[in-house]
């Protein structure tokens, strides 16, 4: 990684990094609400009638608390459920149909386990990416930066590979795809391209069929 200095003074900052630890953290990011999970807890609700504290609710779904808590969010972005201040969830004025509320609820969840694998595999491209690490950091964060840095293991070892050249989009440029939604151009890889969508996350594209087949418009 790069290097920090105190004092004048030099000092490595050392990045430890094995593969097989992403594949634990891909586990963890898959961890998912399954369909009957999520109408379990609307049921719940809708059967008490009335404000019903996470307390009761837990022990009558017998979920885990982070279960617990997911669908409940899950169900409140597709209206169906609504948390009080006091932290009492009621079933939400003008909720969706039972069935079409727990397969919206469903489609978030889908989206939510999407975008936490992509952050995942960006974590695994960071540890290995030949390129400048600092250029990596900060369009992660949508900053553009023209490599290299310099101060980076990539650049003092000079195996930063070229800038492509003629790139369809600026970074920082948002686009739009049609099936996974808007998103920013992050960066780009050689023959690849690196788009943070909305909702689906982190996706890695190839320059070629990007500019052949006109997958990505301009928002």
């Amino acid at each position: 990684m790069g290097r920090a200095g105190r004092d004048g003074e030099p000092a490595e900052v050392v990045l430890f990094y094995r593969s097989e630890d992403v594949g634990l953290r891909r586990f963890f990011a898959g961890g998912h609400l399954e369909v009957d999970e999520l109408a379990q807890v609307l049921d719940a609700v809708r059967r008490a009638d009335g404000p019903v504290d996470p307390a009761s609710l837990q022990e009558e779904t017998e979920l885990s608390e982070t279960k617990l808590l997911s669908a409940v969010a899950r169900l409140e972005d597709a209206g169906a459920l609504l948390v009080r201040t006091d932290g009492e969830v009621v079933e939400a004025d003008n909720a969706p149909p039972p069935a079409e509320a727990v397969r919206a609820a469903a489609e978030q969840e889908q989206m939510r386990r999407s975008f936490d694998r992509s952050r995942v595999d960006m974590m695994r491209a960071y540890a290995e990416t030949d390129d400048c690490r600092r250029a990596f950091l900060l369009s992660y964060f949508g900053e553009p930066f023209e490599p290299p840095c310099g101060h980076c293991d990539n650049c003092e070892a000079g195996r930063i590979p070229g800038v492509p050249q003629d790139l369809p989009f600026p970074v920082g440029a948002r686009v739009a795809h049609t099936q996974w939604g808007e998103g920013v151009v992050q960066r780009y890889d050689d023959d690849t391209m690196v788009v943070l969508f909305d909702e689906a996350g982190y996706k890695t594209l190839a320059l070629e069929v990007v500019r052949e087949r006109d997958v990505l418009s301009v928002v």
